[in-house]
Formats: structure tokens, C-alpha cells, sequence
């Protein structure tokens, strides 16, 4: 879903994989971490198993998008599934300097 105030950022969810997977592209931000809170709650609704949360197109990822990672970890251990993270250097660098890998499911794979 591309968004028309935030030229090159998007998200798009693949199904087609054995785990849904949440592509985001773009700035994370403010502005934008909002829309991807929304997408992981109505993913967490459908109670999957496992999330991946790709974000290895992500430029730019601030405290606010930091926080809607969190919180959808945290709602993954509340509904028993697993939220995998595939960080991209930006986000890397974030999640490193603020010493919250230990809360995340931080994984290297590939994006599909």
C-alpha cells in the first residue's frame, strides 16, 4: 500500500509464504509508523504462528517506529506467536544504539 503523502514508502504483505511477511519500504517514521502499527494489528488478529517483518528496504527508522516494533513484539508473546525481524542497516543501527535486541527476534535471512 503506497502512501500519497509519503512518496516511497510503502508496505505490502505477502501471504504467499508459509508466514505472512510485512514488506516495508521507505521512511519509517512518525508520520508513517502509524500505518504499519495498523497493518501488524490486523495481522495479529488473523492469530498467525509467525510474522516476518522485513524491513530491509527501510532508509530511515526513528524512536516512533522503534516503539511500533516493540509493541508488536510484545503483543507477538501475548497471542503466542513468533514476530521475526529482518532489519535493514538503518534499523540495525537504531535497534543497536538503544540496546533493545534482546527484545526482538532479530533474524538475517534473506528477504523472499
Amino acid at each position: 500500500m503506497p502512501s500519497p503523502e509519503t512518496p516511497g514508502f510503502s508496505i505490502k504483505i505477502d501471504a504467499e509464504q508459509t508466514a505472512p511477511r510485512v514488506i516495508v519500504t521507505g521512511e519509517l517514521d512518525l508520520l508513517t509508523s502509524p500505518q504499519l502499527k495498523d497493518q501488524l494489528t490486523a495481522l495479529t488478529e488473523q492469530k498467525p504462528t509467525r510474522v516476518v517483518l522485513d524491513l530491509t528496504g527501510v532508509s530511515f527508522f526513528d524512536s516512533s517506529a522503534l516503539n511500533v516494533v516493540l509493541h508488536a513484539q510484545r503483543e507477538a508473546g501475548e497471542h503466542k506467536f513468533e514476530l521475526a525481524v529482518v532489519p535493514s542497516a538503518a534499523v540495525s543501527r537504531v535497534i543497536d544504539l538503544t540496546g533493545v535486541a534482546e527484545h526482538l527476534t532479530v533474524v538475517r535471512e534473506p528477504p523472499a
